[in-house]
């Protein structure tokens, strides 16, 4: 039986499938809450040396390399860095791993972004293991700049009628019908590897089909989880892309996005 430790190998499992690479490769946009990064921080990323983590198939690549002076890249599906690097020929794109970012020097970044809640795919120890290594390759005052699901969310749980997709098509109805019993068996499979705590839930979701557990987290405990990695909040972006406090409630987005300075 698996442990919780196996959350990243059962979702590095999801994310190495050539199906997941595909989806990947047909996104090109920036979410409104990277929008507002983006917005807010241009004069901090322009001509920066930025280090793009879990790149996926280069969603935000083409945005990013217009901006910063150094861009490097990376994932940990193989066939996402194949495509990513197809896209974007002579860009530093590269197969790793969040938690070890021993190929980069010390204070080696202006900036680590790692988007699309990336960081939620890993256990608890993962994902305090991803800020120390971020930590490392960053410059005192550089940014860390991420996306985390949002705890406030109401659950959904794998046989909620809202997770079957309808469909006109009888053919396509029949798919999605399939999907929608493999994502209860996923659960069932997965389900003690969940994990509730004061400050943090590991908890099924739609994104990867109920396969493992993915990390919420509060806006106030991510916070203050940040402040004992060396890291100082200072922006804190909803779903909609607008400013938002830890003392405004929000069940509504999804995930949060966070913009963090590292102590100097």
């Amino acid at each position: 039986m698996a442990s919780r430790d196996d959350i990243a190998s059962l979702n590095k499992d999801f994310y190495l499938s050539k199906s997941a690479a595909a989806w990947y490769a047909e996104k090109e946009f920036v979410m409104p809450e990277e929008q507002a990064f983006l917005r807010d921080y241009e004069l901090a990323l322009k001509g920066c040396s930025l280090l793009d983590m879990g790149i996926g198939a280069g969603r935000t690549t083409r945005f990013l390399l217009p901006l910063v002076g150094d861009y490097r890249g990376f994932d940990y599906s193989e066939e996402m860095v194949r495509a990513a690097a197809a896209r974007f020929p002579g860009v530093k794109i590269e197969e790793r791993d969040a938690r070890d970012l021993s190929a980069y020097g010390e204070a080696s970044f202006d900036v680590v972004l790692f988007s699309f809640n990336g960081i939620d795919c890993l256990s608890h120890q993962g994902r305090l293991q991803v800020m120390s290594e971020v930590k490392r390759v960053l410059k005192p005052g550089g940014i860390f700049a991420f996306s985390s699901h949002n705890r406030e969310k109401p659950k959904t749980l794998p046989q909620d009628l809202s997770n079957l997709n309808r469909s006109k098509n009888p053919v396509r109805m029949i798919k999605n019908l399939i999907e929608y019993w493999q994502g209860i068996r996923n659960w069932k499979r997965s389900l003690h590897c969940a994990e509730e705590t004061d400050s943090y839930e590991l908890r099924h979701d739609s994104s990867n089909g109920f396969k493992a557990p993915i990390y919420y987290i509060r806006k106030s405990h991510q916070v203050a989880q940040a402040a004992t990695q060396g890291f100082a909040v200072e922006a804190i972006y909803n779903g909609k892309g607008q400013p938002t406090t830890v003392e405004e409630s929000d069940t509504a987005s999804s995930w949060i996005f966070y913009a963090c300075r590292k102590s100097a």
